[in-house]
């Protein structure tokens, strides 16, 4: 379970990057399958 800060820190990291984060999600969907 995360702590409630850390996911607090985490989901403000990830509305700020979120387009690169889809970007790479997408590469490493592909590199897997």
């Amino acid at each position: 379970m995360l702590d409630s800060n850390l996911k607090t820190q985490l989901k403000a990291y990830l509305e700020k990057v979120t387009q690169p984060f889809e970007i790479v999600a997408s590469l490493d969907d592909g590199e897997k399958s």
